[in-house]
């Protein structure tokens, strides 16, 4: 047995006078510190009666704001709130014509509040500090709110933060009501969600794990505000609350800064946590949804909580199924082509667990066919058909994991989250790698006995159209946005002294060596951390040059190579915690290699022998291109690819790649066998570009890397991007049909070529149209609800010639999607410049620039960015510099060209549920059929 030690990961744990726990890590190594306030509590303790309200409270405290912020006048607001939420309890007893007149009271309330709203307030002052990431989520155990801010601005945060949950105001409640119903139609055009849903409602039956996070469509219709208020007041309280902070801090200040605005919050008893069992299982349940896509059964077993003693050895069993290299579902099933796809994974929390074991079948493979050779495996598991040596293997692959974990704040926080919400002492949290590498095989395959047994339930998703569920509209009023004024409270935040930020500035020589070989450029950068290594060769062929190669490097994954077959070469990769990863796109594929240092001189002569001479069959050729061309098909019914396909005719006509760079079915299936062993290795014959992060020496390097041998081939030139242009004052609506709860809406502008001289308007525009409460943001999902997720921007070239991009993006319900394209097409139109958001689009992006760190790994990656795109230096600083002096005329003369520029409108969505004579009155529309759009 191997001892095992996991990294030294350096947190403070402590707990206020008021029960808070606060988790402490520092690392100095960039200026930013990623926040989380998480809550114990989520859907597992909302009441069964208004499901998803642990959600729909997430939504309210994510950005409504308080008593002193959000708000020009609280207590004028105040009698149109309370007014709201004695209608919402009117409307839980009211059934048939009376809920209509309920809803024009709602509305009306709803009206009269918006007068005294800030929108979006909190989102705009995180904007304001250069913050990123603004977010929250909830789960079944927990909810957090998530944020990352620059080093400088912690007093900041830690007040906003304190005030969120000390005094909320639950105001635009209507609003935000129909953005979560379109979040949840979102969640039912899902294949993969729609299947959980069914299963767990079986796993987890007369169990809180049963429901739904975003809650059911009845509960969704009659919510409750007083009920919110109830579940706020009972469950968020600082004895179940945590505060967690990973980055450049000091532990001692920073638990200052907590305890002085925590401090405050106060301590209450809370309510049971006891739960009902769930329903015995008493053998096996069956059931089945149908949706679009590919087909799919699970396996599923109730096991234990996060806390169990046997939760460790059954994670190490579901490794053993699946690790994505050696698990016997990878190399019995899918390294073997028996399946199309299959994988496990646990679920472990508070009160209890799963295991998933999944398959997908190939074509002409029935679901009864892959479960039989699931359950094989699973079988294989509990009969210990695996060796001691491969949980060795585990462990030294975990270890490579922690050290890249330690690297990142979010990986960090991550890490205390789980701590505070299973309640682990952080000395068992720091000690887990050693304890898990002390577990063996009899241990894993007596918990996989135990657990993974008779009792379990089979969840099947069949290929067909899925019933469309319409959920109904309130019907509310647009809302008039106030996003110019400021609280006191958001003016003294942003009053708060922070010690100023330096702009990062690379420079060769110091932190990247940049030196030029007879294969190419060579970057190398040391790591300054550990004894990791990754290395990316890129060479500048791609599917655009030659579409059969990012075909044969799909097929190269499933090859072996010398006398090692693809399971002997995949071991042979986990044994060393190595990894090896290929990416093919239009003109450049990247070949990228990660481990530990001492394994790069035995993985380059591997990896090099396989791209020179890969093992193959015609029969796996014959497997892979049928599995090509079934995914295919099943993709086709998506709306995702449709919205694809559809978005690439609109910006590029017959040039689309999936008319002219894509082979067909046929052409796939007729694929010869020499040419797809011949293909990757053009990879070592090419001139390429060598980015390294690690500790090798450049003459190291380039004597492993053979970047002294003969010239290389050259690589074909570079061919710009160029996007059509539609006629000038007109917009074109290209439109797919396709039943779904949801329809999908793009609005694209091509722009000007990229110029580098002007990256600071392209900055300021993206952050005025769509960063931290951005116009897209704000007119689509605040004031009117249309969308849940709504966005937009600018997109510049990644060379000089390349075609910059404007867009903005959306789903909508159906019978709302006209409305949604006609506000876009408004704000495009008609773009509205306002002072004080050009201020804060301007302030966000100067101190995002200021916060914003390249870290070791990607200082090669940017200095070759650079000089594709002309530039010899580090362009930050005249950016920068650019940024300050850019004014409000400057961004409406870039935004002139849209009142009459012609602008193309994407739309997939149900048809029969659309408003087509109103849709007709923005553009001309053009409907297409899928067969047009793309080649297979």
């Amino acid at each position: 047995m191997r001892a095992a030690a996991i990294p030294e990961m350096a947190v403070h744990v402590h707990t206020l006078d008021n029960g808070l726990s606060v988790y402490l890590s520092r690392n100095p190594e960039e200026p930013w510190i990623s926040c989380r306030v998480a809550v114990r509590a989520g859907a597992a303790q909302e009441p069964a009666s208004t499901t998803g309200l642990a959600h729909y409270l997430e939504h309210m405290l994510a950005n409504k704001g308080t008593r002193s912020l959000g708000t020009r006048d609280a207590a004028a607001e105040q009698p149109h709130l309370n007014r709201l939420r004695e209608l919402y309890e009117q409307l839980r007893e009211t059934a048939g014509e009376p809920r209509s007149q309920l809803f024009e009271q709602i509305d009306e309330a709803n009206q009269a509040a918006n007068r005294w709203a800030i929108a979006n307030e909190l989102k705009q002052v995180y904007g304001r500090l250069g913050a990123r990431g603004f977010n929250a989520f909830t789960s079944h155990d927990r909810t957090v709110y998530v944020v990352d801010i620059p080093s400088n601005r912690l007093h900041a945060w830690a007040r906003l933060e304190a005030d969120r949950f000390t005094e909320p105001v639950f105001r635009g409640f209507p609003t935000e009501l129909e953005t979560i119903i379109e979040e949840k139609n979102r969640a039912l055009d899902n294949p993969g969600r729609v299947l959980s849903m069914a299963a767990n409602e079986l796993v987890w039956a007369g169990h809180p794990y049963s429901r739904d996070v975003l809650g059911e469509v009845e509960h969704l219709l009659t919510p409750s505000i007083a009920a919110t208020e109830q579940f706020f007041s009972s469950w968020y309280v600082p004895n179940n609350m945590a505060v967690v902070l990973a980055g450049d801090l000091d532990p001692a200040a920073a638990l200052e800064i907590v305890q002085a605005q925590f401090g405050r919050l106060r301590a209450a008893p809370l309510p049971s946590r006891d739960a009902p069992s769930p329903a015995p299982l008493n053998g096996q349940a069956r059931v089945g949804v149908v949706h679009r896509g590919d087909e799919e059964i699970r396996l599923i077993w109730r096991t234990v909580p996060r806390e169990h003693e046997d939760a460790d050895p059954l994670m190490l069993a579901d490794m053993m199924l699946d690790n994505s290299s050696t698990g016997l579902l990878d190399t019995r099933l899918e390294q073997r082509q028996l399946v199309r796809n299959a994988g496990a994974y646990p679920n472990l929390r508070m009160l209890g667990g799963t295991e998933t074991v999944w398959g997908r079948p190939r074509v002409g493979q029935s679901l009864g066919e892959v479960e039989a050779l699931l359950r094989e495996q699973v079988e294989a598991l509990r009969a210990g058909e695996f060796a001691q040596s491969d949980l060795d293997d585990l462990i030294a692959n975990f270890e490579v994991g922690e050290l890249r974990k330690l690297e990142s704040n979010s990986a960090c926080a991550a890490v205390m989250l789980d701590a505070f919400t299973y309640q682990r002492e952080w000395d068992a949290v720091r000690t887990r790698l050693a304890k898990l590498a002390q577990i063996d095989k009899e241990q894993v395959v007596e918990a996989a006995r135990r657990w993974l047994g008779d009792e379990l339930v089979i969840a099947e998703r069949t290929a067909g159209e899925p019933p469309v569920s319409k959920i109904p509209v309130f019907g509310l009023s647009e809302l008039q946005l106030d996003a110019d004024s400021r609280s006191q409270m958001s003016t003294e935040v942003l009053a708060l002294p922070a010690p100023p930020l330096e702009l990062q500035v690379l420079q060769v020589g110091e932190h990247t060596e940049r030196s030029t070989t007879a294969a190419g450029l060579l970057y190398r950068t040391p790591n300054p951390n550990n004894d990791l290594f990754q290395l990316t060769v890129r060479v500048g062929l791609g599917s655009a040059h030659d579409p059969t190669l990012s075909k044969a490097l799909a097929l190269w994954g499933r090859a072996g190579v010398g006398e090692l077959d693809l399971e002997g070469y995949r071991r042979a990769l986990f044994r060393e915690a190595a990894a090896v990863a290929v990416d093919c796109r239009r003109q450049q594929t990247d070949l990228t290699m990660a481990g530990r240092a001492p394994t790069l001189a035995k993985l380059l002569p591997l990896v090099r022998e396989r791209l020179r001479a890969p093992v193959l069959s015609e029969a796996e050729r014959a497997r892979w291109a049928e599995d090509v061309v079934g995914k295919r098909i099943q993709r086709r019914d998506t709306t995702d690819f449709k919205f694809a396909t559809l978005k690439q005719w609109a910006l590029r006509g017959p040039k689309s790649p999936y008319l002219c760079e894509a082979l067909t079915n046929d052409e796939v299936l007729a694929l010869k066998l020499d040419d797809l062993c011949a293909a990757p290795g053009k990879l070592l014959t090419h001139a390429r570009v060598s980015v390294y992060a690690g500790p090798h020496e450049r003459e190291t390097l380039v004597d492993l890397l053979g970047l002294d041998d003969p010239s290389p081939l050259a690589v074909p030139d570079y061919e710009p991007l160029r996007l059509d242009a539609q006629p000038a004052e007109r917009t074109r609506i290209f439109v797919v049909h396709h039943e779904a709860a949801q329809t999908k809406i793009g609005l694209y502008l091509p722009s000007e070529p990229y110029d580098p001289t002007r990256s600071a308007i392209y900055r300021l525009f993206h952050e005025y149209v769509g960063g931290s409460a951005g116009l897209v943001f704000q007119e689509i999902r605040e004031a009117r609800g249309l969308a849940y997720a709504a966005h937009g921007g600018h997109t510049a070239g990644s060379r000089v010639g390349d075609q910059n991009l404007i867009w903005a993006s959306l789903a909508s319900r159906p019978d709302r999607s006209v409305e949604a394209a006609a506000v876009l097409l408004r704000l495009f139109r008609e773009f509205p410049l306002h002072q004080q958001r050009f201020e804060r689009a301007q302030a966000s992006a100067l101190e995002r620039m200021l916060s914003s760190r390249v870290r070791f790994r990607g200082y090669g990656f940017a200095f070759e960015t650079w000089r594709l795109r002309g530039l010899e230096a580090d362009p930050g600083p005249a950016s920068f510099a650019a940024l300050e002096q850019l004014t409000l005329d400057d961004l409406g003369r870039f935004a002139g060209t849209l009142a009459t520029a012609g602008l193309a409108l994407v739309i997939v969505g149900d048809l029969a549920r659309t408003d087509m004579t109103a849709l007709a009155g923005l553009g001309e529309i053009e409907l297409r059929e899928l067969d047009e759009l793309v080649v297979y």
